[in-house]
């Protein structure tokens, strides 16, 4: 009798220690599953910052296209307006549509007025 109490209590004693096994080891995988999805979420985080950086180059160059054609375009007289429109007219027309060198446009135009003293038109609701 005292062999089978002493086998039944090493019996529990494994089978507790199973469960803790079993635990730990679903704790393990639900912690590799939230260090997955945080692995995934930072890897897109950093495909959008590395979009963001290259946008961002360009912005500055399209800055550095306009301050080149503004230098090249002053004369002893001042700025020479037609020549400066002419080379930002050119350097839209070089920049492609579609892709990252794109958002030049955008900062290629917006520069251009501020250098010309232009405002924008502002976009007014119907009835104001």
């Amino acid at each position: 009798m005292r062999d089978a109490s002493a086998q039944e209590l090493l019996l529990l004693s494994a089978l507790q220690e199973c469960r803790i096994q079993l635990t730990a080891a679903r704790n393990d995988a639900l912690a590799s599953a939230d260090l997955r999805h945080e692995l995934e979420a930072a890897l897109q985080r950093e495909e959008h910052l590395k979009t963001e950086l290259v946008q961002e180059r360009e912005r500055t160059e399209a800055v550095r296209l306009v301050l080149h054609a503004l230098a090249k375009s002053i004369g002893w007289l001042g700025l020479r307006r037609r020549l400066f429109l002419s080379r930002i007219a050119r350097l839209g027309r070089e920049t492609p549509d579609s892709g990252p060198q794109a958002v030049r446009h955008d900062v290629l135009l917006a520069e251009s007025r501020h250098v010309l003293g232009v405002t924008p038109p502002t976009d007014q609701a119907p009835g104001s």
